[in-house]
């Protein structure tokens, strides 16, 4: 993607503007952010809403010099970025890119490791607290939080016998210490045997590790119609949790090709939820002991939410394209023997391909803050488009062109209806040479008000045209995918 593709996505998890160099503690801690996440690029000489300012030439030298000055004073251990000046619109900005690194935690020298360490969380840097330090330094060494050591062992036996005759059934195999040995289930370390974070997590131990359902009236989360929580063993959950989705989504019937037997067909591919669900479950953060994992079911959408950021700082590009991080090694080997994951980096694009194939629009991955949500869309709010009409909601409703549109109660005379479509037109051929579009970056493509621009997005959104992702400074409108 290029710099400029990057500047119209708005500030987000891997990108800082700043409109002049910043003062070296704020510096710093962008700088140690990025190196503890995923990596990122602050770019000097862009103001926070994407225009582009620009650097003055005669002082470009000095600031990349006095930037790599404070970076080596102030970051330890020492983060080596790649500084360089990159021209756009006849301006110059310099480009800080900073890559993920292996020497992780990083952090301020003044503050020491316990309060000068910062992660990147959305589009701001965040204090890491004393665990996500400790999650940190488990990276460095390449170790996960369910490999580590489970501190408390006063019921240690009872747990061996509980997992031994989980995953017996589980597995649909004898499993003995050998093999929890094996499973990494149990560690033997200075000649004491312990068990690992992984064994009562499978078991349902912690509080934190259960599933929150909810069936909502309507698209907002007002009025419960149906409601369960979820403990136990995560398998129990996992089949607990399908259940629950299966019963709240439509199962449609219909002839098969003889005409004779009735092929009943659920409205979202069951095998794009469960992917979903187990992706929740083997990838969430267990060390957030204050979240559980959260189902949301809508009228229009299905909601799955998970605790934490996506595994060890990947982007959702990376995520798209194959990648694959695992947060938790013992879970997921487990549920690789247990056959409940097929092939590693794949699911996503299962997913993809299961909803895309039913007819559904692709659902949206997002994360928020330290969660991770993936919401499918439901069949009978599918929305599709072609060149003449926008066909939405339950009863495939056609929206005219003399249609009212835009804010609510507002009616919209016949020749904005026409400089409306011809906007639409205009921000469509921008995605297609663009990866998304910023609010900022649509007011300049379409010379409209900021408020104008903020309605054109917004109606072009709630008809499924274009996607909105993000939040705050980082909200940008991606292309549907249909």
């Amino acid at each position: 993607m290029s710099i400029l593709d990057q500047i119209a996505k708005g500030e987000g998890k891997t990108i800082e503007f700043k409109e002049k160099l910043p003062a070296s503690d704020q510096l710093a801690k962008t700088i140690v952010a990025f190196a503890n996440t995923a990596g990122g690029k602050l770019l000097v000489g862009v103001k926070d809403d994407g225009t582009i300012c620009g650097v003055e030439n005669i002082l470009l030298p000095d600031y990349m010099d006095r930037v790599s000055n404070m970076l080596h004073d102030k970051i330890h251990p020492l983060v080596v970025p790649d500084i360089y000046s990159y021209a756009i619109e006849e301006k110059n900005i310099i480009v800080v890119e900073v890559y993920q690194s292996s020497l992780k935690p990083h952090f301020l020298k003044n503050l020491g490791k316990v309060n000068g360490t910062y992660i990147r969380v959305g589009a701001t840097n965040k204090k890491a607290d004393l665990e996500y330090i400790q999650e940190l330094e488990r990276q460095r060494m390449n170790l996960s939080f369910d490999e580590d050591i489970y501190i408390d062992r006063a019921d240690k036996q009872a747990i061996i016998e509980e997992l031994q005759n989980l995953l017996s059934v589980r597995l649909n195999r004898i499993v003995s210490l050998e093999q929890l040995f094996n499973l990494k289930l149990l560690k033997n370390q200075q000649g004491q045997v312990y068990l690992t974070n992984a064994a009562p997590i499978l078991l349902g131990k912690p509080e934190h590790v259960a599933i929150k359902c909810a069936r909502f009236k309507g698209d907002d989360n007002a009025v419960f119609i149906d409601r369960k929580e979820l403990s136990g063993d995560i398998f129990t959950q996992l089949e607990e949790a399908m259940k629950f989705l299966l019963s709240h989504i439509h199962l449609n019937g219909e002839l098969g090709p003889d005409h004779l037997r009735r092929i009943d067909t659920y409205e979202i591919p069951p095998d794009a939820l469960r992917e979903a669900l187990v992706n929740a479950v083997v990838h969430r953060d267990y060390l957030m002991s204050g979240s559980d994992i959260k189902i949301a079911v809508y009228d229009s959408k299905i909601e799955i939410t998970s605790p934490g950021s996506f595994p060890k700082g990947i982007t959702l590009d990376e995520i798209l394209s194959g990648r694959s991080e695992i947060r938790n090694k013992v879970i997921a080997r487990v549920f690789k023997e247990g056959e409940l994951i097929e092939q590693w980096g794949r699911g996503i694009q299962q997913i993809n391909r299961l909803c895309l194939e039913s007819g559904l629009r692709q659902p949206d991955i997002m994360e928020s803050g330290m969660f991770v949500q993936i919401r499918f869309y439901r069949k009978e709010y599918s929305t599709i488009t072609n060149k003449n009409r926008i066909v939405t909601g339950r009863k495939d409703r056609t929206i005219k062109v003399d249609d009212k549109i835009g804010r609510k109660g507002r009616t919209i005379k016949p020749d904005e209806r026409i400089s409306s479509s011809l906007h639409q037109e205009k921000v469509l051929e921008y995605l297609k040479q663009h990866d998304s579009i910023t609010s900022a970056a649509a007011m300049q493509l379409l010379s409209l008000s900021k408020s104008r621009t903020a309605e054109i997005l917004a109606m072009m959104s709630s008809n499924g045209v274009i996607i909105k992702k993000g939040v705050g400074r980082a909200t940008c409108y991606c292309r549907a995918m249909i």
